[in-house]
């Protein structure tokens, strides 16, 4: 009775049976832990088991039990009524029981263990799909980069050493990635001095004593030139810097070459293109235009009505010719970013005049009436006078040719905080919404019936946009209140009394 008493009193389950696992005793803790009541209607230790545990009984634990007598901290689940299975550690050792051999089940709760256990099994899971997904990631990326045969890419660290190469610099090189591991960047450079070389700033030498303060980053991009076997080829440098807290490996900057060989080879036939089209063209071009206006000024006899007619007929077609070989010159040389242009602070007013004149003949023959708004003329801006009367001019000329005659052309300034805007307007026929976002696209011209009676580059408007864009302005359109197209310009201005 003492004994019963006293295992009444444990804090846990205990339960007692013979050596073939008949109950004989089972304490108050297990009765409650395992929802049974007395007089028990199970008897044996094994119909306290779900089926797995059972097996695992049978399998294993009575053989530990009759060899070693004892069994220590083995998990498994219990049966409870009418509740889900309870996850216990059991430890079974071999005893006397009133004078009889037995053994003796001591089980305590794993609940908090097996929600553990799930917690771990699951992160595991979570763990191996992460590695798997970063593999198949890492995979990818490096398809990727090794897929871009015409790039070439780098990761170097802070003192210049190559980290990694994609294949793509073997086509640059000739070298394999693996032969570049570790070389220095410097060593992929043809012969010039390594302070001529724009890389030379951000790297460290072996010599600096603190390779991790990082040095003020300011190259992004440049041409240089790299060795491929017995030849250098012309390359463009791409340079991105890297956030060291961000990356595990020693890899401050990604670096890209590409390979600008044709570029180079289609930039030299374009400077030889215009070239011949500047001395080829414009050559004699001016001189029938010096020729038709000798001619035309009767300097050298009197023509007839019909000659008169003829002449002014070629000197208009000539002008034309002359205007769009310029045109096409331009474009060309404002595309490879080969256009000049020089900015000073120059009067508004002169500028506009000059060009207003230059359409005076123009706009005669038209009987068009041209208003110009009455302004200060102490207006200063800052631009490219040449640059800027081409494109007035340019604007002006597009005016007058889709004004009807006896209309009128509108140039209106409007001054605002830090630029002027500079507005032609004329009364012609405007544009259609449609074709509004290409109207300073090359090579485009509204299709219309109007448009056919008009010859025209369709270059105008997209070279007078990228220089109003170079002096630091805007173009743009808008339709007119009642009919026609307005055109404006909207530049830096200075405003200063002009000694």
């Amino acid at each position: 009775m003492k004994v019963n008493l006293e295992l009444n009193a444990l804090p846990c389950s205990v339960i007692v049976t013979d050596l073939s696992g008949h109950i004989v005793f089972i304490n108050d803790f297990a009765l409650t832990s395992l929802g049974l009541t007395l007089p028990l209607t199970t008897h044996t230790i094994e119909a306290l088991f779900p089926p797995s545990a059972k097996i695992f009984l049978h399998t294993h634990l009575w053989p530990l039990l009759r060899n070693d007598g004892a069994i220590n901290e083995i998990y498994l689940k219990m049966n409870r009524t009418h509740q889900s299975p309870l996850p216990v550690l059991l430890n079974v050792s071999k005893g006397d029981f009133k004078e009889c051999s037995c053994y003796f089940w001591v089980i305590f709760p794993a609940e908090q263990r097996a929600s553990f256990e799930q917690e771990l099994l699951s992160t595991r899971k979570q763990l191996q799909l992460l590695a798997k997904d970063a593999d198949e990631s890492r995979y990818m990326l490096q398809t990727v980069l090794d897929g871009t045969q015409d790039i070439g890419i780098l990761a170097v660290s802070n003192l210049g050493l190559i980290r990694f190469a994609n294949t793509g610099m073997t086509d640059l090189t000739g070298l394999p990635p693996e032969g570049l591991i570790n070389q220095s960047i410097f060593a992929l450079f043809h012969d010039s001095s390594p302070e001529e070389n724009p890389l030379k700033s951000l790297f460290y030498t072996s010599t600096e004593e603190n390779p991790s303060i990082e040095r003020p980053f300011s190259i992004n991009t440049f041409e240089t030139k790299i060795r491929r076997i017995s030849e250098n080829i012309d390359v463009q440098i791409q340079i991105r810097q890297l956030d060291n807290s961000k990356t595990a490996q020693d890899i401050a900057f990604i670096i890209l070459i590409i390979d600008i060989q044709k570029r180079k080879k289609y930039e030299k036939l374009q400077d030889d293109f215009i070239a011949n089209i500047s001395h080829e063209f414009r050559t004699p071009v001016t001189a029938i235009l010096g020729s038709l206006d000798l001619i035309d000024s009767e300097k050298i006899g009197n023509l007839p009505e019909k000659i008169k007619k003829l002449i002014k007929n070629s000197l208009s077609n000539a002008h034309r010719l002359k205007a769009l070989v310029n045109d096409v010159v331009d474009f060309a040389k404002l595309k490879s970013n080969k256009l000049n242009i020089e900015l000073r602070n120059v009067e508004l007013y002169p500028l506009l005049t000059r060009s207003t004149e230059q359409h005076s003949t123009y706009l005669s023959e038209k009987g068009i009436r041209l208003e110009l708004f009455q302004f200060e003329s102490n207006i200063s801006i800052c631009v490219d006078p040449i640059r800027f009367e081409q494109v007035i001019s340019n604007l002006l000329s597009n005016a007058i040719k889709f004004s009807p005659s006896f209309s009128k052309v509108k140039i209106d300034i409007y001054v605002e905080h830090n630029s002027v805007t500079i507005s032609v307007e004329d009364q012609g026929p405007g544009v259609k919404p449609d074709f509004i976002p290409f109207l300073f696209t090359q090579f485009r011209q509204e299709k219309s019936d109007i448009n056919r009676r008009f010859e025209g580059s369709g270059l105008g408007l997209a070279i007078s946009k990228q220089l109003i864009e170079g002096m630091g302005g805007k173009i743009g359109y808008k339709p007119a209140l009642s009919k026609g197209a307005i055109f404006w310009v909207s530049i830096p201005i200075h405003v200063k009394p002009i000694l």
